[in-house]
């Protein structure tokens, strides 16, 4: 079987019909997770995870907002259900630094 990273999972939905929209709005969410943890795709250790930036970055996630439920909808994923999978990986994310 073979694994497939965060972004061809977002991307390659078997049986889904691409869609170059859908796709871009995905791949929004991937840069907004990527900053929440403090990772950029050129520079692995951009930011802090503590810092003020993926704070806010977090907060997109974790916090109701239009701007969140839009972006998930064009993405073509309910905005609930990825904002709970988000507050899970951030808490679980949170109790393994702090063992």
């Amino acid at each position: 079987m073979v694994k497939l990273n965060l972004a061809q999972k977002s991307l390659n939905h078997f049986g889904e019909k691409k869609d170059p929209i859908r796709s871009l709005w995905r791949n929004v969410l991937i840069v907004a997770l990527e900053d929440a943890v403090g990772r950029h795709w050129r520079n692995k250790t951009y930011g802090s995870p503590h810092g003020h930036f993926a704070i806010s970055a977090k907060e997109y996630f974790t916090h109701p907002n239009g701007d969140f439920k839009m972006v998930c909808t064009l993405a073509g994923f309910d905005h609930e259900y990825i904002r709970k999978k988000a507050q899970t990986f951030f808490e679980r994310q949170g109790n393994e630094k702090n063992m």
